[in-house]
């Protein structure tokens, strides 16, 4: 017996009985790190043990993962899901996209943010990537997680460490125990990419920048027996004149020579065979983890034979399995907001509906989301932790609000002499109430305006805002024909507005709003009855006076506000309007006599706006337009069509004066047709059909009168080369015009052909 005893002894000192503890260490790579799910999937089939975890960037979103109880296969459904594509590019989520709060389109292209107290600075953006997605992805998924391990990352399903970087004090930060979604967050914070972090006072990025391989971290903390390695980083290239990024690279990052990194009889390290591809490409995702599979297997010999302890799969499924039972559902009982004055935290909390709590943080998500993409909220970062006592978590959330004000720049340049400036200023705040106050001017020959516009946020359980503008247009139609290369003739057409509106408006669901209100407006058209006038013409000039209610529905999920090619658009609108029509005869005009009228009529105009799911390079959309009206005659014909609707859906047709295209009542729609060579070039090709009910003619008398109903329609059509720039559209199109004295045109444009409301729209 004594002899069994002595022998036992001897091997357990001679480590053959030894139950060898593994650590796996993973380095960052961007999204090469996804191979990493490849490694863990084919190591725990090959039931080899992980007993700690270390990572960096990638590598430790990955290793983070599989602490949190993920399995491999339940990692990799996480990292090929649309929602993880939609975190890594802080894509707006389109089921909480809050139209509501969203500005009328303009014509701006950029523009500088300022306090109204301190000077004006022109600053860069510190990310590319909106954090808003991940950070939430993260809160969601490691608050239970964190508070079911005590806040101890050794208490994890495997026991984790990861490494971010403090470019202050210029050294790495390892994470052991807190946060970790603030952990994982910090970690994988590339620069420029994404947003930094501050934890306990240090502003953290990607602890890649120094320590891409966290080796000694596992050595350190963990002292394993034997450490598996995964590495996808190349060692760094010398910095290229020509490269920014491998010129900041080289600046902020510890060298880290991988070559170095060699195996030892208590190390083994993998490099996985995988497609050569840029930081934030994810499109080849599973190539990425079959690589990490492939290469894994390809050493499971050598690895065999240094561990050869098995890890029993059935009892890795209960420990997994008892682990994620343990964790607590976020159910939030308190909401904190750190960074914001009391009044606007009470904004916030109002936002929240914070009166019922406690709630599941899936109720809070939509309210997240509505406060993220505020314009006048410029940072938002959420954390929870549980409450002992109550078994449910405490929100807290990092806030900061945008700069008071923007002031934007834009406008259009064209081959036409339709060129116009667009600035505005923009002022935003919030208090017990968002308040925004927009100010924009347009300045060209063709269209000039000024509008000034206050919006007042009331975030109750039935968030409303009410909207107030005053409106100036001036639309000059010198010459709807010439272009840079002729001559311009004197104007024959300008028609002006003045209005004043006030509105109610209220969300209908999170894409779509309703909007009620009264317009005060004076009109003036200034015009010759007919082609042939010289300069010593006088223009007849007609005013109309008149106020209006409306009320409109507008559902709205296109990606851009000219030239779009996802979503679509539902609108629609009713007005009931009086006036007087007051007629002012000049020397083209065969009436003498000035001419008074009272008006009363109503419009109402539907609008769909659709664009197709697109299949492979070529997609397609439909629109329809109506309008339904009682409007009735202006004292002559001219007068009549400036009052009428007008059917201008393709760009150009905005800036002219097209009588066949204008009736009370009408019916058009056409298709489209995109082929989209990049995600930044499209081809266009738009085909459409205008049919009034009944056209207004012409007679001798200078008075307007209805043909045959249905009797004739007209077509327009368009071919368009646009180039999606950071800033503004460019583009090249071909377009038609039915019935028109030069059917065909040509323009090139840069920019937005988008105008201020007018006084009937």
């Amino acid at each position: 017996m004594f002899r069994l005893l002595f022998i036992f002894w001897l091997l357990i000192q001679a480590g053959l009985l030894h139950a060898q503890r593994v650590g796996v260490v993973l380095s960052g790579g961007g999204s090469s790190g996804l191979a990493h799910v490849g490694v863990l999937k084919a190591l725990e089939e090959a039931h080899v043990p992980i007993d700690y975890i270390t990572g960096t960037s990638m590598g430790a979103l990955v290793g983070g993962m599989y602490a949190m109880g993920y399995s491999p296969d339940e990692i990799i459904r996480i990292v090929t899901s649309e929602e993880f594509n939609q975190w890594v590019f802080g894509k707006p989520l389109d089921r909480y996209v809050y139209f509501f709060r969203e500005r009328e389109p303009d014509a701006s292209w950029t523009g500088i943010k300022f306090r109204v107290d301190s000077v004006i600075q022109t600053r860069f953006p510190t990310n590319i990537v909106s954090p808003v997605n991940m950070d939430f992805a993260f809160l969601e998924s490691t608050a239970p997680v964190s508070a079911a391990a005590g806040y101890n990352f050794d208490s994890l399903f495997v026991p984790f460490r990861c490494v971010a970087a403090d470019i202050h004090n210029k050294a790495e930060v390892v994470f052991k125990d807190g946060n970790l979604g603030q952990a994982l967050r910090a970690t994988t914070t590339y620069p420029f990419f994404f947003k930094p972090i501050v934890v306990d006072d240090k502003l953290l990025f990607d602890g890649g920048l120094y320590n891409n391989f966290p080796a000694d971290v596992m050595y350190r903390d963990f002292l394993p027996d034997i450490i598996i390695g995964s590495t996808v980083a190349s060692e760094m290239k010398p910095p290229r004149e020509d490269d920014i990024i491998s010129q900041i690279k080289n600046m902020l990052m510890e060298r880290t020579t991988y070559g170095s990194v060699c195996e030892t009889e208590s190390m083994i390290i993998i490099h996985p065979e995988i497609p050569r591809v840029s930081i934030l490409d994810f499109d080849e995702t599973v190539s990425m983890i079959a690589g990490g599979y492939s290469s894994t297997k390809a050493r499971m010999d050598d690895i065999k034979r240094m561990i050869p302890r098995a890890q029993d799969s059935t009892q890795l499924a209960e420990k997994r399995h008892d682990f994620r039972h343990k964790l607590i559902p976020l159910q939030v009982e308190e909401l904190q907001i750190e960074g914001l004055n009391k009044n606007q935290s009470n904004y916030v909390k109002r936002t929240f509906r914070t009166k019922k709590l406690p709630a599941p943080v899936e109720n809070l998500r939509p309210f997240y989301y509505r406060l993220a993409y505020d314009p006048r909220i410029r940072k938002i970062y959420p954390t929870a932790r549980i409450n002992p006592q109550t078994g449910k978590y405490k929100l807290k959330l990092d806030m900061r609000l945008d700069k008071d004000v923007l002031a934007e720049f834009g406008g259009l340049f064209s081959s036409r002499p339709i060129n116009m400036g667009f600035l505005a200023l923009h002022y935003k705040r919030i208090n017990r109430i968002g308040t925004a106050i927009d100010a924009n001017t347009y300045f060209g020959k063709f269209y000039s305006s000024v509008q000034v516009k206050g919006t007042f946020d009331f975030p109750n359980k039935v968030p409303f805002q009410v909207e107030t503008d005053f409106t100036f247009n001036n639309f000059d139609f010198f010459n709807s024909a010439s272009t840079f290369f002729e001559d311009v003739k004197p104007s024959y057409l300008i028609q002006s507005d003045r209005s004043f509106q006030s509105a109610l408006v209220v969300p209908w669901k999170n894409h779509a709003r309703i909007k009620a209100g009264a317009t005060i407006a004076r009109m003036f058209d200034d015009y010759y009855q007919g082609t042939n006038f010289t300069t010593v013409d006088t223009a007849d000039r007609t005013n109309f006076n008149h106020a209006s209610a409306f009320l409109s529905f507008e559902h709205n999920t296109l990606n851009r506000k000219q030239y779009a090619s996802t979503g679509s658009r539902f609108f629609f609108k009713v007005r009931y309007l009086g006036g007087q029509e007051h007629n002012i005869p000049g020397s083209t005009s065969i009436q003498d006599e000035e001419y008074r009228n009272n008006h009363n009529f109503f419009r109402a105009k539907i609008v769909y706006d659709k664009y197709l799911n697109k299949r492979g390079r070529i997609h397609a959309g439909i629109y329809g337009e109506a309008v339904v009206s009682n409007q009735p005659f202006f004292n002559n014909a001219t007068a009549t069509l400036l009052q009428a609707p007008a059917f201008q859906v393709i760009p150009e047709s905005r800036t002219l004066f097209q009588p066949q295209f204008r009736a009370h009542t009408y019916a058009a729609g056409g298709l489209k047709l995109i082929g989209s060579f990049t995600s930044w070039m499209d081809l266009r090709f738009e085909a459409y059909v205008f049919q009034p009910y009944q056209e207004i003619l012409t007679n001798d008398e200078q008075k307007a009168f209805y043909g045959d109903v249905l009797f004739r329609r007209f077509y327009t059509g368009s071919a368009a080369l646009v180039i999606h720039t950071p800033i503004a559209p460019i583009a090249l199109s071909v377009n038609y015009y039915d019935q028109s004295k030069t059917p065909w045109s040509v323009i090139f444009t840069t920019g937005f052909l988008i105008f201020n409301r007018r006084a009937l729209d």
